[in-house]
């Protein structure tokens, strides 16, 4: 089919009219989502003491493992709503590293029967030092045996504030991916600064089931758990970090947030503002078509307009060339 200008003008401004009120409905739920973020891996309360010698600093690695503990104050300029979402922020981490994927067991973790987990390495056995046999990790893999170990403890005004770990993944991976037995042989070394005991059991630790959904980007937010009251506007909100998982060894960072959400979920401006400038840029499409359609005002194959029909003789052969 050939549109004319004027078809193709009004298709532009249908799909205009469609995506601009949509970006602005996105945009509006995404502005809504209060949220309070603060970057606590280079806190020098945080960070001090992390690696107790010079030699452990220089390697980015400490033999002792203990972390930090530290105090963090943030204060909400609006009021959160509950529920209060906790997330972990995380930048320059690389979960969707091929060597990363790859080193885990999907029977393994939904329980049915496996044969090998050599593509765990080098995270499938642990070896015993003093008789050298060597015994099955489970869940094996560096996604598991790296697991997210920072926690976090809240007070709000001087009051205790709880934080439910419960129905923060996603169903489908606690029902169907993970299954409900005790792991055995988890990462318990402590110098590696990542990973932690897993329990009661590998679906009910949820924290655990969130982790190893792989990030597919370099900076990624994972939810650990959520406040299920409000907080004021202009409250003292007091957080205790225990600052164990090593993001220092490869320039990473370590955020901590705290949102509600909308209809559309977490604070994400990127849906609505790709609609309204898809939507705009068909607006202004579609009124470049509408131009072009009454000025000129040449009908589309009309001979008469041809510079050969316009002229005789040798002017015409001329032209003609």
């Amino acid at each position: 089919p050939d549109p004319a200008r004027s078809q193709v003008s009004g298709m532009l401004f249908v799909v205009a009219v469609v995506f601009i009120p949509l970006g602005a409905v996105c945009l509006g739920a995404s502005n809504s989502v209060d949220e309070v973020r603060r970057r606590y891996d280079d806190d020098p309360a945080c960070f001090a003491g992390f690696f107790p010698t010079d030699a452990e600093a220089n390697r980015r690695r400490s033999d002792a493992g203990a972390g930090v503990t530290c105090e963090l104050t943030l204060t909400p300029k609006r009021t959160l709503k509950a529920p209060v979402y906790v997330y972990y922020e995380m930048r320059n981490v690389l979960q969707n590293h091929r060597r990363f994927v790859k080193s885990r067991s999907d029977d393994q973790l939904a329980g049915r029967p496996h044969d090998a987990i050599g593509f765990c390495e080098p995270k499938a056995y642990v070896v015993n030092d003093t008789d050298g046999t060597k015994s099955e990790v489970n869940p094996c893999g560096l996604m598991a045996w790296s697991t997210f170990n920072d926690t976090y403890a809240f007070e709000v005004d001087g009051v205790e504030v709880p934080v439910n770990a419960t129905g923060i993944a996603w169903r489908s991976d606690v029902v169907e991916k993970f299954a409900d037995y005790k792991p055995a042989n988890v990462n318990d070394d402590v110098a590696t600064r990542g990973g932690r005991a897993i329990g009661p059991s590998v679906s009910r630790d949820e924290r655990f089931v969130v982790w190893m959904r792989t990030a597919a980007l370099p900076k990624f937010r994972k939810l650990w758990g959520r406040i299920e009251r409000d907080i004021p506007a202009g409250a003292t909100v007091r957080v205790r970090v225990h600052n164990l998982w090593n993001a220092y060894a490869f320039g990473g960072s370590k955020s901590l947030v705290l949102s509600t959400t909308s209809f559309l979920g977490g604070k994400n401006a990127f849906l609505g503002a790709a609609y309204l400038a898809v939507g705009t840029s068909c607006a202004l499409a579609s009124a470049v078509f509408l131009y072009f359609h009454f000025k000129p005002p040449r009908r589309v194959g009309d001979m008469s307009e041809l510079s050969w029909q316009k002229t005789s003789g040798v002017s015409a052969r001329v032209n003609a060339y």
